[in-house]
């Protein structure tokens, strides 16, 4: 998992604001506690769906969560998955799923398990794939509808 020292400050920040103990903020926003105590403490990025699940939770884009923006400008969007999402950027682009992976330098195994078993990208790999398509990470995980 990715450190952030960006990520740590946002996440305490926002924790902060809140008047709930920590055990009761991952039972309440239903992610682990391991995982919330590991970023608090050490800045550690969790799982692609972890950091879903918090994003979710403070009502903030994925983007305003890892620190990469101070604009918390989050609009929420209609149920679209990740895997929607991709499928329609790769048809506007008229590129394969193969393509994808080859530009963006990953397994081409890693789209058949998006793909067939609702699995998502590493934050790294989400990165590339925004960085390809020139869309938001909350666009591409179907977060909003805002591209960028």
């Amino acid at each position: 998992m990715p450190i952030s020292t960006e990520f740590q400050k946002r996440i305490n920040e926002l924790v902060d604001e809140i008047d709930l103990k920590k055990v009761e903020l991952a039972k309440v926003g239903n992610f682990d506690y391991r995982s919330l105590s590991n970023a608090i403490v050490y800045g550690i990025i969790p799982t692609t769906s972890t950091l879903i699940k918090m994003a979710d939770y403070f009502k903030v884009s994925i983007d305003y969560l890892l620190g990469r923006t101070d604009k918390n400008d989050y609009i929420e969007s209609s149920n679209t998955t990740f895997q929607e999402r991709f499928e329609k950027l790769c048809e506007e682009k008229g590129v394969s799923h193969y393509k994808v992976s080859q530009d963006c330098f990953f397994d081409k195994s890693n789209i058949s398990r998006w793909l067939s078993k609702g699995y998502l990208p590493t934050l790294e790999i989400l990165d590339m794939i925004t960085k390809y398509f020139k869309v938001s990470p909350d666009y591409l995980l179907g977060r909003s509808d805002y591209r960028l």
